[in-house]
């Protein structure tokens, strides 16, 4: 590494690529630690080397001209030798790109740093400069959590006599349909990029994958699933927000950032409280004897969900925290309300999760833990059991522990391996074989699997 460029000092690299180097630089003359961003212009290629040093001072003429909080400020442009430099504002951060990774990022963490992006290219788009490239590679977030905008590298600037259409610049996956088609572009190209991330940030995916060709033919010709398709947790009026960000002609969107941020902050608003904060819900009224109020489970979310759910609950939030982290616990009692049975329950947990691998390991232990529950022994499904009503100083004969198997059986058929445990925490409560029939079939949601149920269930009752 070379001691100094110029007046600057190094002090050590921030980053290396093909064409040049990122230094960590100090300025002695006013004692200012800075980024350095070099490239070195003569490579063999002659038309190549000139293009790259023509993005380069582009990249110091566009953002020189920003003085924005959320913009990586510009101090200062040189060329020695065979070497161009920028020096810049050295942001003590890390790329967007390295936080947001494949999970949804928390609501009121995504509207902070929008709030930013957003006012960063409202400021730029005032003064005459259109980014062009805005993705999370090119913000940086500082150690307080505030988004900078860099890399203006292949910026418009309005007075530039530089071409405007014919090329296609730009990250694929965040390129509007216009820079695809090379067309002339405006500011809502970048507020279209700018939707991409916002998508990205809500659902842990990009709106277009795949090579070049395939997001090209994305771009042009397909429009994503609405956010809360893969991330139940938004409010819907999120969706319209990300779709008219991401429409295919830039007369549908947004007509300037301002217009994208008010829109967004309506809709943001309208987010449900435990979307983002924990919150205390009341529970229904519970009969004395079987109110527990030690219980978090009876509280809540949960409160409406059947018994089989809350028992199988713990395990699955275990193993779906380690996929996608904390927010699987309100997730979870968000799927199982309408769940009907455990297979269905797995099914639609495993759609929330973005990652390929972390999916197929949550469905190898999901079936481990179905194998678990159909092998439960009974002392394995003690649970708190309640005393049964006394109806008499004689007690009820206890139930043929073959009935209750094939109760369990039958049960299964409608809600999955947790049928086990249901039918052995119902047995002491039930006084006959009736009874013990009407308790467990309480824990089948659907009314038609319910009768299918009751109609099998009884028969085997009424048998010898």
């Amino acid at each position: 590494m070379p001691r100094q460029i110029g007046k600057y000092r190094l002090d050590a690299i921030l980053g290396r690529g093909a064409m040049g180097v990122v230094y960590r630089a100090f300025d002695p003359l006013i004692e200012r630690t800075l980024a350095l961003k070099t490239v070195q212009h003569r490579l063999g290629d002659a038309d190549g080397a000139e293009e790259l040093l023509r993005r380069f001072r582009t990249e110091a003429q566009a953002a020189g001209r920003l003085m924005h909080p959320n913009i990586v400020a510009v101090h200062e442009y040189g060329e020695a030798n065979d070497l161009a430099w920028i020096a810049m504002e050295f942001v003590d951060g890390r790329p967007l790109s390295e936080i947001c990774g494949v999970q949804a990022c928390a609501l009121p963490q995504v509207l902070a740093w929008m709030r930013d992006l957003l006012a960063a290219l409202a400021y730029s788009h005032a003064h005459g400069v259109v980014h062009r490239d805005i993705k999370p590679a090119n913000l940086l977030v500082t150690r307080d959590g505030r988004i900078k905008v860099g890399d203006f590298g292949i910026a418009r600037i309005e007075s530039s006599t530089l071409t405007q259409t014919g090329a296609m610049l730009g990250t694929p996956s965040y390129m509007s349909p216009e820079q695809f088609r090379g067309e002339a572009i405006d500011s809502r190209s970048d507020l279209f990029s700018a939707g991409v991330v916002l998508y990205q940030l809500l659902t842990g995916q990009r709106p277009f994958s795949g090579s070049t060709a395939a997001v090209m033919q994305q771009v042009l010709t397909h429009s994503p699933a609405p956010p809360s398709r893969l991330n139940p947790l938004l409010p819907g009026a999120l969706d319209a927000v990300v779709m008219r960000a991401l429409a295919k002609t830039a007369q549908a969107r947004f007509a300037d950032a301002a217009a994208f941020l008010q829109a967004l902050e309506t809709a943001g608003a309208a987010a449900a409280p435990d979307a983002d904060a924990t919150v205390l819900l009341s529970a229904p009224p519970v009969p004395p004897a079987t109110a527990n109020a030690a219980d978090p489970s009876r509280h809540g979310l949960t409160a409406d969900l059947t018994a089989w759910k809350l028992a199988v609950l713990p395990q699955l939030e275990a193993l779906l925290t380690a996929q996608i982290g904390p927010v699987a616990r309100l997730l979870l009692r968000r799927i199982a309300v309408d769940a009907p049975d455990f297979s269905t329950l797995g099914e639609r947990l495993l759609e929330q999760i973005p990652s390929p691998a972390a999916r197929a390991d949550f469905a190898t232990s999901l079936a481990a833990l179905e194998r678990e529950l159909e092998n439960t022994p009974e002392s394995a499904a003690d649970g708190p059991v309640q005393t049964p009503p006394e109806t008499g100083n004689i007690a009820p004969a206890p139930l043929d522990p073959a009935f209750g198997s094939a109760l369990a059986h039958l049960l299964a058929l409608e809600i999955g391996p947790i049928a086990a445990i249901v039918v052995k925490r119902a047995l002491p409560r039930a006084a006959d074989r009736t009874a013990l029939v009407d308790l467990v079939a309480g824990q089948i949601e659907a009314l038609a699997a319910r009768a299918r149920f009751l109609d099998a269930a009884r028969a085997l009752a009424d048998a010898p």
